[in-house]
């Protein structure tokens, strides 16, 4: 199995932009639950889209489930997962 990666800052800037009950100046822990702070299906999906962007990457619909957007190192998983895969095919 693969060593757990910290979130860069980057991506965690990210997703609390989208953390509606995250206190101003508070940092996102890469452990928090995300719904716990706000990350409805609006905000995930507005979510999804920023990270997609950023990091030029397209999450398959096998992705797009609560457990994979349970928290900042969770959803960092997938995308350092997909963007692997990414290079080692090109």
């Amino acid at each position: 199995m693969q060593q757990e990666q910290i979130p860069e800052q980057q991506f965690i800037d990210i997703v609390q932009s989208h953390l509606k009950y995250l206190k101003a100046g508070e940092q996102l822990q890469a452990q928090q639950q995300l719904k716990a702070l706000g990350l409805d299906s609006m905000a995930a999906i507005d979510l999804l889209l920023d990270i997609e962007d950023t990091y030029n990457v397209v999450l398959p619909d096998t992705y797009l489930t609560e457990e994979h957007f349970s928290t900042a190192q969770a959803l960092w998983a997938v995308i350092t997962d997909l963007r692997s895969r990414v290079e080692s095919a090109s």
